[in-house]
């Protein structure tokens, strides 16, 4: 199971509580993105989560954003995270995805502009 943890409270409250995700996403991301986290949690590891594959399209981000990880929500709308806890790093520096059972989500939103 991949344990969830948050950057901040606030960002806390958005991924949970639905009427808080409401504030900040459009009504189709904010219905779908406590079932996405539980749908990520459900993984034994993020090496586990088929990439690109529907419903979470599950992919890493690059450039600026190398070592971040999103799951798709709805649009240009996005659950970006990075691995913690402890995993194993392959020689570039990126994680062994298979030994990823921690994540902590940093933004939820357009992370095409905002990530």
């Amino acid at each position: 199971m991949v344990l969830i943890g948050y950057a901040t409270s606030r960002l806390q409250k958005v991924c949970t509580i639905h009427k808080e995700a409401r504030k900040k996403l459009a009504q189709r991301s904010a219905d779908l993105v406590i079932q996405r986290l539980g749908e990520l949690a459900a993984f034994a590891s993020l090496g586990h989560i088929p990439v690109r594959s529907p419903p979470l399209h599950f992919h890493p981000l690059r450039e600026d954003d190398s070592g971040k990880f999103v799951v798709k929500l709805h649009g240009g709308d996005g659950t970006v995270f990075t691995a913690t806890g402890d995993f194993v790093s392959l020689g570039d520096g990126s994680p062994d995805l298979s030994t990823v059972t921690q994540v902590e989500i940093q933004f939820v939103g357009n992370y095409h502009s905002d990530a």
